[in-house]
């Protein structure tokens, strides 16, 4: 019959199926690459990522970074499907991030907090539901879970001051122990000692993480603040930010 269809045998659908698909493997290998030698050399760590246990955590700065590299585009909404796993518990906030490239929804993460865990600051449970949502959503949208890992904030004290997975010091680890050997000594032998003026290592801890962590306000009134700071006023400003 004339409007009988004719079908290409299957040997050629199948062949031109493979090269439709090496040709993609070979356009992410290609993106891959360049993004590795290009683009991550120029990310700054302290600011849009940090090295824990060896692995790069991403920071939101660096999120925003590949989130513009990439083209995407992030809308944030309650994430409801998470809370009702929770069991809707009072003070817990969730978000679902979605990222879309040209009109076109890429990815999605998820992200949650408490109230409690915020010093009942609503403001700041807020933006931190979104930052862990925003982070994890362009990690997947972008598959780069191979390159990095969880942002600092998600991370369990324990994890930052186990020593035994630690393929090196860095410098997290290295201001712990200075907090833990200052801590076990008496306030007022600390306060008595002839400089208790911030260190250096406490003053470069401190600019990272308010870069990292503080709202733009919040940061300019602390970075301010940093030269007249003394040692354990310091040490407590760092540990409230690492746990925040």
């Amino acid at each position: 019959m004339e409007n009988q269809k004719t079908l290409a045998p299957a040997n050629i659908q199948t062949d031109e199926s493979l090269e439709l698909f090496k040709q993609g493997v070979d356009h992410l290998l290609a993106k891959r690459t360049y993004f590795i030698s290009q683009v991550l050399p120029n990310l700054q760590e302290g600011q849009d990522y940090y090295v824990i246990k060896g692995k790069k955590s991403l920071a939101k700065g660096g999120a925003e970074k590949l989130a513009s590299i990439y083209n995407l585009v992030a809308t944030f909404e309650k994430d409801t499907e998470s809370l009702e796993m929770l069991g809707n518990d009072k003070g817990t906030v969730a978000f679902v991030c979605t990222l879309s490239r040209f009109g076109e929804i890429v990815g999605q993460g998820r992200g949650s907090d408490t109230m409690q865990r915020n010093g009942n600051d609503p403001n700041k449970t807020l933006k931190m539901c979104q930052k862990r949502s925003y982070v994890d959503a362009v990690i997947r949208s972008t598959g780069l879970s191979d390159i990095f890992t969880q942002d600092i904030e998600d991370m369990e004290p324990e994890q930052i001051e186990n020593k035994s997975q630690a393929t090196k010091p860095d410098k997290y680890e290295s201001w712990m122990d200075d907090l833990e050997a200052q801590s076990r000594k008496p306030l007022e032998k600390a306060f008595s000692r002839p400089d208790n003026t911030i260190t250096d290592k406490q003053k470069k801890l401190l600019i990272s993480l308010a870069n990292q962590k503080c709202e733009p306000e919040e940061r300019e009134m602390l970075l301010e603040s940093i030269d007249s700071m003394e040692k354990m006023e310091a040490a407590h400003v760092i540990k409230e930010l690492i746990e925040s």
